[in-house]
């Protein structure tokens, strides 16, 4: 054993008797690594010991940091080596967006009714943006001089995203062209910001057909997850028609690749994709119809000194949509522009509700306009026939409740289309919830009749908001009111007064389906698809919800009762028309007391052939003779002799 020991001392270089290191034959750090004590005539003094000691800590040091760096490049190539990639990438190429200009409308007539404007903002993109704080400073702060924005602002926005995030965020949504020139003077002190132009609509109706184009603003995040194909600075519709048709109105966006250094300044252009433009759409409605309703509507207002009414125009052979009026309405170029917070608490803080879509959105009594439909249901249900009559005295006293006719001391012997002509309350009393030798159809039938005809349901327009309205059961009272229903209510029911509630739309779809003979067709506003030339891609296609759910020889009746109205009824006003009308007049009563009256009149022409229908409603005016027939007379005049 000491043999062997010996032996390997020997070949390390220690003195098998003295077990000294033999240091001629090792340097001073080879004998420190074999770790073996020096000779007490070669011992270190105290300043080699400190040597050693940082040498061996500059060794740990090294290898710690040597696979460190290892691991990191494992990670960045092998682990993550395609994120680096394309990270890299995007810091040296850059997608410009060329923007397609939006889609216009027109009117049936080709008249424009809105157009595409520049907008100067300002926009930056952080990862162009400095890497050292103090030149980002600098930056923001002749921004802020540049454009009149607060500094903490501008950092604010440009930073919240963080500073690697390659796509373009907006700091002004607008400025002015001398302002976007001072800008482009100081573009190399601005690093990172850039000044383009974004066309925005400009809307030229004068507020008319507000509810119906709706307006464009600026997509929102949780839109911008919705439609991949957008960027944080693109407009998009947000209501109405624009929003309805997005699709085929924006177009799509022309690209420009480009590659820049890593100042942010461009190298040079690897080609552009050209914009392709949004397509024009042609719409049903015809503008010099809709400036002559609102016209004579806002007359009847001011004489009625009322601050809300509605109308609505329909072609009764296709569903086109003629003229829709809102009334109040608002100013949608404040959208298309960026509304400010004094702007828009002005407009949902108006007791009008400038903003309600009254015609789709609107839920009113329907008052007589609403009878036809119940005499439709009757005729079919062989309730009544054409010769069927009711003695009208004043009305019905069941107990001690009296439901009265309009007319003191009644209108005689009535038959169905006397029943229309004259609004008879008695006859519809009869025919709703039975009278002497009637049975009457109750609310169920009535329910299921109105519903036939388009009422308490969804009507299917082409823009979004539309109500339900409301047709009443015993079994939704009972739920809802925690009453019993009453025979009261239906004679009510059949009337179109207690619970009933209709949108303006309803009511001219039902008017139509009368008009034309018995065809429900779907309400719409696009009449056809243009080019860029004006030149017609595709015309709109008439959709018929349903047809010949009401026989002919009952329409054949309403239609005459209708006619009956003009000729010798309450809307005999119309009788002086260079055409044949049809139509029916309404006043529903409503509020605590049913003090207050809404001012309905439907009507269609020419009665032979319509090609129009139309919904004319004052809210609060009064009587629909009074205020809505007016309206509906010197429109109609207007137009079959323009």
């Amino acid at each position: 054993m000491r043999k062997r020991r010996n032996i390997f001392k020997s070949l390390i270089g220690v003195d098998a008797k003295t077990s000294h290191v033999n240091s001629s034959k090792y340097s001073k750090n080879e004998r420190w690594l074999f770790g073996v004590l020096p000779s007490d005539k070669e011992a270190p003094n105290v300043e080699e010991e400190k040597s050693q000691s940082r040498f061996y800590s500059f060794f740990i040091a090294v290898s710690v940091l040597f696979f460190a760096l290892f691991g990191r490049a494992f990670y960045l190539q092998i682990v993550n080596g395609q994120e680096s990639f394309n990270q890299a990438q995007e810091n040296r190429f850059r997608v410009l967006t060329i923007r397609a200009p939006r889609g216009l409308f027109y009117d049936k007539n080709k008249k424009p009714l809105v157009k595409n404007i520049p907008n100067y903002e300002v926009t930056v993109i952080p990862n162009d943006l400095p890497r050292n704080e103090s030149e980002r400073e600098k930056i923001y702060k002749r921004l802020a001089e540049t454009i009149k924005l607060k500094e903490s602002f501008i950092k604010e926005k440009a930073e919240e995203k963080g500073l690697y995030y390659t796509q373009p965020l907006l700091i002004s949504k607008t400025v002015t062209r001398d302002t976007s020139l001072i800008f482009e003077s100081r573009q190399v002190e601005l690093k990172g910001f850039y000044v383009g132009i974004n066309p925005i609509r400009e809307y030229l109706d004068n507020g008319l057909l507000s509810h119906v184009l709706g307006y464009v603003g600026r997509i929102s995040e949780e839109e911008l997850a919705q439609n991949l194909d957008y960027i944080m600075t693109d407009y998009i519709g947000k209501s109405g028609l624009e929003a309805t048709y997005e699709d085929i109105l924006k177009g799509k966006d022309g690209k420009e690749r480009i590659e820049v250094d890593s100042s942010g300044e461009i190298i040079r252009t690897y080609g552009q994709e050209e914009p392709i433009l949004g397509d024009n759409l042609m719409l049903s409605i015809d503008f010099e119809l809709q400036k002559k309703l609102v016209q004579e509507l806002t007359r009847q207002m001011d004489r009625a000194k009322v601050k809300k009414a509605s109308a609505v125009a329909i072609n009764p052979q296709n569903g086109e949509v003629l003229a829709f009026v809102s009334l109040p309405t608002y100013d949608n170029n404040l959208f298309a522009k960026g509304i400010s917070e004094k702007d828009y608490s002005k407009l949902i803080s108006n007791e009008n509700s400038p903003l309600l879509n009254r015609v789709i959105s609107g839920e009113y009594p329907s008052g007589s306009t609403i009878k036809p439909y119940i005499a439709a249901a009757a005729l079919e249900e062989k309730t009544i026939t054409e010769k069927t009559t009711v003695n009208s005295t004043g009305g019905i006293k069941i107990g001690k409740w009296t439901f009265p006719d309009w007319k003191s001391g009644g209108h005689g012997v009535t038959n169905v289309i006397k029943a229309i002509a004259e609004s008879v309350n008695t006859f519809f009393y009869a025919i709703a919830g039975g009278y002497e030798n009637i049975e009457g159809l109750g609310p169920e039938l009535m329910k299921s009749y109105l519903e036939k005809f388009g009422f308490g349901n969804y009507v299917g327009i082409d823009i979004a908001g539309e109500a339900k309205g409301h047709l009443p059961t015993p079994g939704w009272k009972e739920e809802v009111k925690g009453e019993p229903w009453y025979l009261g209510d239906t004679y009510h029911m059949g009337i179109g007064q207690g619970d009933v509630l209709i949108t303006p739309l309803q009511m001219v779809n039902a008017l139509s389906t009368i008009a034309n003979g018995g065809t429900m067709y779907k309400p719409h506003f696009l009449k056809a698809v243009l080019n860029s030339d004006g030149e017609i891609k595709k015309e709109a296609t008439p959709e018929i919800i349903k047809a010949d759910f009401i026989s002919d020889k009952t329409i054949d009746i309403i239609r005459r009762g209708m006619r009956q109205t003009i000729i010798s009824g309450s809307g005999r006003s119309l009788a002086s028309l260079p055409i044949t009308a049809a139509g029916k007049t309404g006043t529903a009563q409503y509020g605590p007391n049913n003090e207050n009256k809404h001012a309905w009149f439907t009507v269609f022409a020419p009665y032979e052939k319509p090609e129009i229908a139309m919904v004319v409603l004052l809210e609060g005016a009064g009587e629909g003779s009074d205020y809505a027939v007016p309206v509906a007379k010197e429109t109609l005049k207007w137009y079959f002799s323009k």
